[in-house]
């Protein structure tokens, strides 16, 4: 909510300040600089992401399991966070993946700090900040689904992956959530030219 604030005031401050400027000072014939108060609010903007992204205390959330969000949708989460890796803070792609890591799934990658690891290593390095990726169902049903992930590498390289879906029986905050149980070894592609 902050973020929206500070964007939303970095847009019309120049407009506001201008107009009150033009009323304190009974301007009787007011231009209307358009372009150049477009242009303040523009690199007022810039410098507010700019400062957002870097400032100590700014914590985004991330998306958190829930029993709205689809299989489909869990998956591309985690893709789409991985894609995005260091924004809006580093490693930020992995700690949404993360929190959609299965209990069980979590019990034998964790903590957060091995399963950090365990991306950066040979077999998922790939998937960070990778160009683009393509799902394919191979199966669904109301408790397990199974797609097909297809990634281009940010070194041109392409990729295959099995990823599994499973809905949380346990009781607890996170019954009937949709969560990933396993993600396969890749399978290597080949070289995109």
């Amino acid at each position: 909510m902050t973020k929206k604030i500070i964007l939303l005031l970095a847009i019309v401050s120049p407009f506001i300040a201008y107009f009150f400027y033009t009323w304190v000072m009974r301007l009787g014939k007011k231009k209307y600089p358009i372009k150049i108060l477009a242009l303040i609010s523009t690199i007022l903007v810039v410098i507010s992401l700019g400062s957002l992204r870097f400032y100590e205390n700014y914590s985004p959330t991330l998306t958190e399991p829930n029993i709205s969000l689809k299989p489909f949708d869990v998956v591309l989460i985690q893709l789409n966070s991985l894609q995005r890796n260091n924004i809006p803070f580093k490693d930020a792609g992995i700690e949404q993946v993360w929190a959609f890591a299965h209990p069980n799934n979590k019990k034998i990658t964790g903590p957060l700090e091995k399963f950090k690891k365990m991306i950066y290593s040979k077999s998922y390095q790939m998937l960070i900040e990778h160009e683009n990726s393509e799902i394919t169902i191979l199966s669904e049903d109301t408790s397990k689904s199974i797609y097909k992930v297809y990634i281009l590498s940010n070194d041109k390289k392409r990729y295959s992956y099995i990823w599994q879906i499973e809905k949380v029986k346990t009781e607890g905050n996170l019954k009937n959530c949709w969560m990933t149980t396993s993600v396969s070894a890749p399978e290597f592609l080949g070289e995109v030219i």
